[in-house]
């Protein structure tokens, strides 16, 4: 798995709407509908509990050659042989995890709108970093915001792909692919709407329409 691989739409999965026997269906019908990159989150059930679910999503990620993240989980990560793993500012320390699952892994950082840490994360071996909120989110009501502007600045400083986070909407996401982030990454935008597929072949569209 590439660094190069990391680019276009980001899905995320969301356990407050839909239950977890749903999501390898609704994560298929987003890469049907281009995303080409997928991270399972889930901060309720145990490693153990969601190991099935886990393994659905890795064989479905893996039949369309398209990237498959876990967050925070480091070790179900390591057991499962997931894509990667993304952690953030109060997760697993950069340098233990990779140390711990190995140059093969793919591991991105949270660094909300904080340039110090993508550099650090870039100089401790992170494969991307991620910036947000951009936007107002329904899913991370009182995260904190991220103007654009951190990723126009951030794109000069770092080599390694940029994932902009946080309310991402067709009708918004251009902003951020113009400042430079090479991921936009959504959850309610396509994993929570009506039909995932048609969501998803929105955003492509814009990714596509900036490369």
């Amino acid at each position: 798995m590439q660094d190069n691989l990391l680019e276009g739409l980001y899905v995320l999965t969301d356990s407050r709407i839909h239950a977890h026997s749903e999501w390898p269906a609704r994560i298929e019908l987003a890469i049907l509908g281009g995303a080409n990159v997928i991270q399972l989150r889930d901060k309720k059930l145990s490693d153990d509990a969601l190991k099935p679910t886990a393994l659905l999503i890795k064989q479905i990620c893996a039949d369309y050659a398209v990237t498959f993240i876990i967050n925070d989980r480091i070790t179900l990560a390591k057991q499962i042989q997931a894509d990667g793993l993304h952690i953030g500012q109060h997760d697993q320390a950069l340098r233990e995890a990779r140390t711990y699952l190995g140059n093969h892994f793919l591991i991105g950082v949270s660094c909300y709108k904080n340039l110090w840490s993508a550099l650090q994360a870039q100089k401790s071996g992170a494969n991307y970093v991620a910036f947000g909120s951009i936007f107002p989110s329904s899913t991370k009501q009182h995260a904190p915001r991220c103007p654009i502007s951190v990723i126009y600045k951030a794109r000069s400083l770092l080599n390694i792909p940029m994932c902009a986070i946080g309310g991402i909407t067709p009708n918004n996401s251009r902003y951020a692919l113009d400042a430079g982030a090479k991921l936009i990454a959504v959850t309610h935008s396509v994993f929570n709407a009506h039909d995932p597929m048609a969501a998803a072949n929105k955003l492509t569209h814009q990714v596509i329409m900036r490369r």
